[in-house]
């Protein structure tokens, strides 16, 4: 169909070797490799350029030993935020988000994934392809699933959640319903399970519950009631074994 904007993307291939270089120090101009697709007006950059700078400057400081995946659950809302504007089909497209990745959050990106870029692990976290390994998408989703709850700061609640994110929300249909995303996390927040005891099998009975029930209807409320009720199943079955 016709886009309604047009916005700017990079290939694959270019955008990982771009960043394996950028990361040995070359700076490479991007502008040769950028294509701008779809018709209409150029979708407007500012707001994002502007949320990548903040973003850099606020990390920059941080001691090294901070809790990285709660800055980005911090970072991600506002990311969010900044993407507002953005029609869904130009989010859908992965070469946007390696336009992004390169142009705007590189610093942030390599600081959030500083370990695995010192092993010369870098594509997977900028080349837009997986949502849950790629830093911008799953940022962007991490927020999208808590989108319309009371208390947004549940994207950075948790402590060392990296697990929780990725596995149990973004890549399951639970991130698809905010007023369980933020159930499920405002109750890993108060009484936390970990992943040996618990985490992975209320998970796993939550996922279950999609093939009967419709949890989108759910309020927070009622989500709530929900997540305890699997929670004391798990207790049960725990005690079970014993």
């Amino acid at each position: 169909g016709e886009r309604l904007v047009r916005y700017p993307v990079l290939p694959l291939n270019v955008t990982e070797q771009l960043a394996k270089r950028k990361y040995d120090g070359y700076d490479d101009p991007l502008e040769p490799h950028v294509t701008w697709v779809g018709d209409g007006e150029d979708l407007s950059l500012t707001p994002i350029a502007e949320c990548a700078q903040r973003l850099t400057s606020e990390v920059a400081v941080l001691p090294d030993d901070v809790d990285r995946d709660r800055e980005e659950g911090r970072a991600a809302l506002a990311l969010y935020e900044a993407l507002s504007h953005v029609p869904i089909e130009v989010l859908d497209d992965p070469g946007f988000w390696r336009f992004l990745a390169l142009r705007y959050f590189w610093d942030f990106i390599r600081w959030r994934e500083a370990k695995p870029f010192a092993n010369g692990n870098i594509g997977k976290y900028v080349n837009g392809v997986s949502s849950t390994e790629s830093v911008l998408p799953r940022m962007y989703l991490r927020a999208k699933a808590l989108d319309g709850a009371s208390d947004p700061s549940l994207a950075w609640a948790l402590e060392s959640a990296t697990d929780f994110w990725r596995s149990h929300v973004i890549r399951v249909q639970t991130g698809s319903a905010p007023a369980v995303t933020a159930a499920f996390a405002r109750s890993q927040r108060d009484a936390r399970l970990g992943t040996d005891n618990g985490l992975r099998e209320l998970a796993k009975l939550l996922n279950r519950s999609w093939t009967n029930i419709v949890m989108h209807v759910y309020d927070e409320i009622e989500a709530a009631a929900f997540i305890d009720e699997l929670r004391d199943r798990v207790t049960e079955l725990d005690q079970g074994d014993v």
